[in-house]
Formats: C-alpha cells, structure tokens, sequence
C-alpha cells in the first residue's frame, strides 16, 4: 500500500502547488517558474504512480524510488505547507486592529506592492529549487525504469459518491431466521434453576456470527425475556477483570475504572439487583477455554441476579472437547446458498430503495458473482458495494473475471475479497481508508471526529466536510466500516474497522502500540516529552491527540508546530491553554472536552487569529472562546453562551453561516 500512500502524498503537493500559483503568491515569493516547474514534475511522476504497484513488490530498484519519491514529497509538502503558514501569519498581522505598524513585509508605492526580500524569502526559494531538482532527477529516474504513464481513469475510477446514502447500509440478515429462532427458544426454555445457559455462535469469519447475535437480542428484549443485554467485546484479551469492568461500565458509565474485582462485582450486583439480562461476548477466539474457568467462577457469585449468558465465539480455529459438549445447545452457522447470496449483493449494488430493472445480461453476470462469494455473507456485501458503483456490464463482467475470485478457498475468501474492492477504489478513499489503521482492534471510531482528522491530513478538502460524509459512506457500504452505532435521529455516530479489514490496513502514523494500563500514562509522557523537546524532532505533526493524558500544562513552544491541524487536549488536568496556541494558524480542529481543571479562560482577544479554525468542541458555558463570531470558518460549534460576563452577544452568530449539526445556545435571558 506505500504507493498508494504516495500517490496521495503528491497528489496534496500538486494541489497545494495549484492553490499558492496566484497573483498574491506571485508577487509576495517571486518563485512563478520554479512553482511552474514543481507542478509539471509532479504531474508527470503522479502519472506512472499506478503503474508502480505490482512492480515494487518484484523490484527493489522501484521499491527504491518509491522510498526517495516518498520523502521527497514530504519534502514538497512541508515546505508549501511553511509557505501557506506564512502567508497565514502575515494575514492576522496585516489584520491587527491594536493600531500599530504591521507593515514590515510589504511595501506601497503608488498603489503596486513589491517586496522586501527578507531571509525567509531567501530560505524558502531555495527549498522550492533543491525540489524542483530532486523531482526532476526522480522523474527521469522513473523513465530510466520503464515505468509508464497511467491515464487518470485508471488512476482515479470513477464512484457516484452521491447514490451513496447511510440509510442503504443497513442491510436486513438473510438465511438466519431459523438460527435466530433455535436460539430464542433455547434461551426461552432454559430451566429455571439454572445459574445461566451457554450458547456458542461458532464459525468461520464474515458468516455473520454478531449480526446473528445483535437478532437475538433485539428479539429477546422485545419480548420482554429478558430486562436488559449487555455487550462485551472480548477480542484477543479474554481477562476476567476488564470483561467484568466492561459490563459495569456498560450498566454505569460513571463507574469505570475500578480496578478491583470484588468492588467490580459488588456494584455489578447493585446494578442488576432483580433484573434478569443477556450478556453476549463477542469476538472471542481460541484461548477462551483456558480462560472461561476464571471468568465463570466471578460470574458465578452473581448468582441471584445472573440468568442467561449467550457466549459468542468469533474464528475459533482449534476444535477443544469443551467447545464440542458445548455445540449441543449453541449454533454452528453454515454457509448461505447462492440465491441468498444474490439477494444480498443486488440489494448492497441496487440500493433499498425501488429496484432498478436490471438487463438479463447483467443479472446473469450479478448471479456468477454470487455463486463466487461461496456462501459467506460478508463477501457477498462487500462484492455487492464494489457493483453498486458502477453498475455497467464491462465494470461487473472486470468483477467477474478477477483472478481473485476465480483462486479463492474459504479460508481466505473474505480478506481477498476485501482486498479486490480496495482495489476498486480511487487513490482518495484508499489513503482515507489506510490512515484508520492508527485506531486499536475493536476501537469505537467517531465519525465526525474521524472526517475532522482526514480533514487535518489533508485526505480532505478543509472546507468540504459533506465530502468526508461522502466517502465514510462508500468505506461502511464495502464493510471496511461495521458495528454502526446511530443517535435518537438514526444519524451515525460510530463505528469500527472491520477486523478482517485491519489485515491489509496500513498507515505511517506514530502511536502507543502494545501497552499494558499501566503503561499508557507514562508512555504517553514520554510521547510528550519528544513532541515537545528542544531537538522538535515532531514538529511536522498535523495531529495532536492527548486525550485523557496524565498532563498539567501546554509548552508555550506549542507554536513551533506550525504545521499542527488537529489538536486535542480533552480529559486533560490542564489548568490554562497558553497564549501562544493562538498562533497555530493552521488549526482546524480545537477539542477541550471535560477539561475540569481548565480554570483560566480559554485565550482571549487573539482567539480570532485562529483564521483556519472549522471545529471547536468543549463542554462547559464557561469555556467557550471569546470574539467567536470572528471565527467565520467555523463548522462545528456545540456550545453558544449569551451575556456579557458569561460570554457574547447574540448577533455574533449572523456571521457563522458555515455551521452545521447542533448548536445549544444557553442564557437567552441576556
């Protein structure tokens, strides 16, 4: 995937060279024919990108020069990146209203501004010309190789990201409604006297085993079986304390973070105090036979309160005797028939609404498609999402034909189905789909959040949130996205990555991998410490993300991050934001929730230098910034406060005619 990755990469440069090649940037850099120059290279080498894909697996010398062309396009965008900064800073000072001179970057003369060359200017042309050469040198590199032009068609495949709406995603379960039944009517006849009923969902991967078990559940609770369910997934760390944790935390969300079994279970009693529940246990692999004595034995000294356990068992492998005594009562899923799966994938390629008429042609080529997703449902959905794109008879017959599902074994049937629709997809929404691979297994992602860290890489357009919608919406219509979550108006608010997904997800992203609880805190000090160092080994960073970190206080050397878009400080025992975050005039997305120890205003006066500013998000009326109505590119704002010792006045709101979502607005008796 690093071509893909470098694709992108060129592509933000060549975009970023397109916005700086105006009249302003002209006269202010003087750098028209090396900008000319850089943009004929990029264009060129963003051409023979694609062609670069199968050869740098088979070729160390084009492995080679896509390294070189990696950095050097880093290189390139760093650089306009300062550029686009500076003109930035040289905006809020030309804009300053505390009436001094700012004017000592530019000169008048008679209504013609020319420029005073200073050492900035100097060091800045000649980034731009060392390259200008080092593309030039990489571009003839690249000829020397062979490597051919590729037309943009190919390139970038044409999506009607408009026919993808959210409301298709969520696609009835088919061929289950006999399992779904087995499994209510074992849970309806339990007897009594028992303690609580195990019953396994067990099968291969992408059969359907959670979408079965969230069937269950709905049906039980609507029947009133049971009072509640509780969801734990379990994933690769089958520990009783964290899975008892986690269904406290699901009953009392105040109540995380205990760390002592007794005191877990003793308000899990409180909480479920003559209540009977289903508790399902997802994404559970092998070793749960050699951990389930632990786990039953606490669950057992809920024995007034705890009824029925319905255990989910997600990809075990490793047949254990255990496992078999159990099957008795649980459900070992089998593989869909054919015409189950055509239904499946005309409904993900035609969308829920009035079926289009298809060509006979087309539908015969639809049902050779099905027959190839052999029975599992996961592939079925992700082929249908890939047809639902285009729905031409070349595109469905290049499906088809693909090597891939002619060579495929259920073993590995979903991942390479996976991967054929990844293939599928333009450069944009590859790079969008590999800069998730920085989230854990199993990590609730926050859709609004997520499109705001795509905007801050520059995988979207700053000021095109709706296209983040678009493309989030084709990434869950191919099921790279699953586990949806919808708010009280059925609008999305999380998700996950699928785990099969994650198999073929990569990302150049710094992050805190394989650390125990214990270790979070300090780790992240001592991410801290080299972001903030005097080496600014990081300064490069586009986001900053110290959520819940053990932190007191920002370094007023926040400013040197220059390229910084994205920062997050929620959760934090910060007491006071320094004045120099206001000189972060990249900064697209501010986030300060729960920051109760946050008792110092948010900084005032210069708020408004935050020019590029789309989404702030806080939590308290005493936080919100000052003067906010001059934040004019403002998206999102959660949280308006009327008065004048609490916050502003009304009529500031005239000018943020960008916002979107929901706005609370507190005190209107001012």
């Amino acid at each position: 995937m690093a071509d893909f990755v470098l694709s992108f990469v060129v592509d933000a440069a060549l975009s970023r060279v397109v916005s700086l090649i105006t009249d302003e940037i002209i006269l202010a850099w003087n750098l028209k024919d090396d900008l000319k120059g850089l943009q004929e290279s990029l264009t060129m080498i963003r051409a023979v990108l694609q062609d670069t894909e199968e050869q740098q697996t088979t070729r160390e010398p084009v492995r080679l020069w896509l390294k070189k062309l990696q950095e050097a396009a880093y290189d390139a965008e760093d650089v306009f990146d300062e550029l686009a900064y500076e003109n930035l800073r040289r905006k809020v000072e030309m804009q300053d209203q505390s009436g001094r001179e700012v004017n000592k970057f530019f000169s008048f003369s008679k209504g013609t501004r020319y420029v005073k060359k200073d050492a900035f200017h100097f060091k800045m042309a000649r980034k731009v010309k060392n390259i200008n050469d080092l593309l030039n040198k990489i571009k003839n590199e690249a000829m020397g190789f062979g490597l051919q032009a590729v037309s943009r068609d190919r390139i970038m495949p044409l999506i009607n990201l408009d026919r993808v709406i959210d409301s298709v995603l969520d696609n009835p379960v088919v061929g289950r409604e006999a399992d779904v039944a087995k499994i209510v009517n074992l849970l309806s006849c339990s007897s009594d006297q028992q303690v609580f009923t195990i019953v396994p969902i067990v099968g291969m991967g992408g059969l359907g085993k959670t979408a079965l078990a969230k069937l269950v559940c709905e049906d039980v609770i609507a029947k009133r079986l049971y009072d509640l369910k509780i969801w734990v997934c379990v994933s690769d760390n089958f520990d009783d304390q964290r899975i008892l944790g986690d269904m406290l935390q699901t009953l009392n969300a105040n109540m995380g973070g205990l760390t002592n079994k007794d005191a877990i279970l003793q308000e899990l009693e409180k909480a479920l105090e003559g209540k009977k529940f289903i508790l399902v246990l997802d994404d559970v692999w092998n070793d749960v036979v050699t951990r389930w004595d632990d786990i039953k034995i606490r669950l057992e000294k809920l024995v007034i309160t705890m009824e029925m356990l319905l255990l989910s068992l997600l990809g075990v492998r490793k047949w254990h005797q255990k496992l078999r005594l159990l099957l008795h009562i649980g459900i070992n899923l089998n593989l869909l028939f054919d015409d189950e799966c055509w239904s499946i994938v005309k409904e993900r390629a035609l969308g829920n609404g009035p079926l289009i008429p298809l060509d006979s042609n087309l539908e015969a080529i639809g049902k050779e498609i099905a027959k190839k997703c052999r029975g599992v449902p996961l592939a079925a959905k992700v082929l249908g999402g890939t047809m639902g794109f285009n729905r031409d008879k070349n595109a469905w017959l290049l499906i088809e034909k693909s090597e891939v599902l002619n060579a495929l074994h259920n073993k590995d049937n979903v991942v390479s189905i996976l991967k054929l629709s990844f293939d599928h997809l333009p450069l944009y929404l590859k790079s969008c789909f590999a800069y998730c691979s920085i989230f854990p297994k199993d990590f609730e992602i926050a859709k609004e959040e997520l499109i705001q860290l795509w905007m801050a890489e520059g995988l979207l357009k700053p000021s095109n949130k709706d296209e983040g919608y678009k493309y989030f919406n084709v990434l869950l219509q191919n099921s790279f996205f699953q586990n949806v979550e919808r708010d009280q108006h059925e609008k999305i608010r999380w998700c996950k990555m699928h785990d099969l997904a994650l198999s073929f997800s990569k990302s150049e992203t710094l992050t805190l991998e394989n650390c125990s609880t214990s270790d979070d805190m300090s780790s992240i000090r001592r991410l801290y410490d080299i972001v903030f160092d005097g080496s600014w080994k990081l300064k490069r960073l586009r986001t900053l993300n110290l959520n819940g970190a053990n932190i007191e206080e920002l370094p007023s050397s926040i400013s040197k991050l220059k390229h910084l878009r994205h920062l997050d400080i929620s959760e934090t025992k910060m007491e006071a934001l320094p004045g120099s975050i206001t000189e972060l005039y990249n900064l697209q997305t501010l986030r300060f929730i729960w920051c109760n120890s946050l008792t110092q205003e948010v900084p005032r006066n210069k708020m408004c230098n935050l020019i590029s500013l789309r989404h702030v998000i806080f939590s308290r009326d005493d936080r919100m910034p000052s003067m906010v109505g001059r934040l004019t590119c403002l998206e999102t704002l959660p949280l308006f406060v009327v008065g004048p010792n609490r916050g502003g006045s009304i009529q500031e709101l005239e000018c943020l005619n960008q916002l979107s979502g929901k706005l609370e607005i507190n005190h209107l008796e001012d």
